[in-house]
C-alpha cells in the first residue's frame, strides 16, 4: 500500500511539473456565417492571420482586432506556406498550375492586393524563405534569389541560413553551401526515412522536423537529436518550446486532435487543448508567443491566450 502511494505521488508530481503554462482564453473567432477557415498564419506584426481553404486554395486575411475577413487571392495553392515580410505588408504566395507545369511565386501588397510574379513555373522546389525584401528558393543544388520589396532592414545578416525539405530530406543552405541532411538514418538504418515540416529555430542553431508520426530536434548538422514524441505539425515557440497537434484515428479518419505543447528537451508535454469532440489541427503560433490559432475539421478558427507560469 505504501509503494502503490508512493507511485501515486510521484505520478501527480510529474503531473504538476509539466504544467508549464496557463490557457487565460480560449476563443472562437467569428468570421462570418457559414465560412469555414483553416491553416492560420500569424503575420508578424501579430494583428492578423493568414488563412485558406482545407485544401490550401486561396488565401485570405483576419484582422484581430476586428475579426473582419478579406479574400487576398484564389491562388490555387496559395495557403501552403505563404511568406510575410517583416513589417506586415508583403506576402509571397504560390501558384500550382492546373496543367502540372511547376510552380510559381509572386508577391502581394496585402494593402492593395497588387499581384507581381517572383518566379514564373519551376519546379523541385518545395519552401521559400522571404527575409528583409528577398525570396530565396533551393533550385538545382543552389539558392536562387530575388529582391521583391525594399530592405525592411538596413542590417544585413551576416550569415544567411536557409532550411528546406526536398525529396523528404532536410536540405541546409548555409552562406551558399548545400548540406543534405537525413539525422535518424544511423540510428533508424531500416526506416525509409521521409522528412517533413523542417524549421529553422528563431535564433538559427536548430532545425524542428517531422518524421514517421514523431517531431525532433536536431542542430544544424544533424546530430544531437531530441525526440519531442508524437506531434504533427510542430511549430516553434520562441527557442525553447515547441507546439503541435496530438491525434488518434481509425485508420481512416481522425478521432482524436489537440494541441500540445513540450519543451525543446522533449520534456514537460503538456496539453493546452480541452478535450472535446472537436478536431483541433494545424496550430500557428504568435510572434511573441502568447497566442495560439489553431482550426478545427470542421473550419472553426480559435485563439488561444497563454502565459508561462
Amino acid at each position: 500500500m505504501k509503494k502503490l502511494l508512493l507511485t501515486v505521488a510521484a505520478v501527480v508530481a510529474l503531473s504538476a511539473q509539466a504544467q508549464q503554462f496557463e490557457v487565460v482564453e480560449c476563443q472562437q473567432l467569428s468570421v462570418g456565417a457559414n465560412t469555414e477557415v483553416f491553416h492560420p498564419i500569424f503575420t508578424p506584426d501579430g494583428n492578423s492571420l493568414l488563412v485558406s481553404s482545407a485544401g490550401y486554395d486561396g488565401l485570405g486575411i483576419i484582422d484581430l482586432k476586428t475579426q473582419k475577413y478579406k479574400k487576398i487571392t484564389d491562388m490555387h495553392g496559395a495557403g501552403w506556406l505563404p511568406a510575410i515580410s517583416e513589417d506586415s505588408k508583403t506576402v509571397i504566395v504560390r501558384q500550382k498550375d492546373d496543367e502540372m507545369q511547376g510552380t510559381s511565386l509572386y508577391s502581394i501588397n496585402l494593402s492593395t492586393l497588387e499581384k507581381t510574379p517572383v518566379l514564373q513555373k519551376v519546379e523541385g522546389f518545395n519552401d521559400f524563405s522571404f527575409v528583409n525584401g528577398k525570396v530565396s528558393v533551393g533550385l538545382g543544388g543552389k539558392v536562387t534569389t530575388k529582391q521583391v520589396t525594399r530592405p525592411v532592414s538596413a542590417i544585413q545578416m551576416p550569415n544567411e541560413i536557409f532550411v528546406t525539405n526536398e525529396d523528404l530530406k532536410i536540405v541546409v543552405y548555409n552562406n551558399g553551401r548545400r548540406i543534405v541532411l537525413d539525422p535518424l538514418k544511423s540510428e533508424h538504418p531500416n526506416w525509409d526515412t521521409q522528412y517533413c515540416w523542417a524549421t529553422l529555430s528563431p535564433d538559427k542553431t536548430k532545425i524542428l522536423f517531422h518524421c514517421a508520426n514523431y517531431s525532433y530536434i536536431c542542430d544544424l548538422s544533424g546530430k544531437n537529436i531530441v525526440n519531442l514524441g508524437e506531434m504533427n505539425c510542430p511549430q516553434w515557440r520562441g527557442n525553447n518550446h515547441v507546439v503541435g497537434h496530438d491525434e488518434d484515428h481509425d485508420g481512416y479518419y481522425l478521432t482524436k486532435g489537440e494541441i500540445i505543447i513540450v519543451d525543446n528537451k522533449g520534456q514537460n508535454r503538456q496539453q493546452l487543448s480541452s478535450s472535446s469532440s472537436d478536431i483541433k489541427t494545424f496550430p500557428a503560433v504568435s510572434p511573441d508567443g502568447s497566442k495560439i490559432a489553431y482550426h478545427t475539421e470542421d473550419g472553426k478558427l480559435f485563439l488561444m491566450t497563454i502565459k508561462e507560469k
